[in-house]
């Protein structure tokens, strides 16, 4: 954002004028806009899938499919053959920002 404020006298600067200006700075701001609402896109879809994988935990933890795990099913073990047991999902730094507010350009 800090590069569109500059952006008209750089375009000056560069021998644009007139019509050609104001086409090119219109088109920046355009492009900014369609990349503020790609961002905003990948971090709902991000947030969704973070929470996917959380409900798949949980589901693995009721099923007893994790390692160490004391889901309801924890009875004998001649039943669970087949299954394959999952590692404890840890949650990153990343996945404990999901819920926060990110520090953005377009906030500021």
């Amino acid at each position: 954002m800090e590069f569109h404020e500059k952006l008209h006298d750089m375009a000056m600067k560069e021998g644009l004028k007139g019509r050609k200006l104001h086409k090119s700075v219109e088109s920046f701001t355009w492009n900014i806009t369609i990349l503020k609402g790609q961002a905003d896109l990948l971090k709902h879809a991000r947030a969704e899938v973070l929470e996917n994988l959380k409900q798949i935990h949980y589901a693995a933890l009721t099923c007893n499919l994790v390692k160490g795990g004391t889901g309801p099913s924890s009875g004998s073990g001649s039943g669970s053959k087949g299954r394959r047991s999952l590692d404890v999902i840890p949650e990153t730094v990343a996945e404990k920002a999901v819920g926060e507010d990110y520090i953005t350009d377009e906030e500021n």
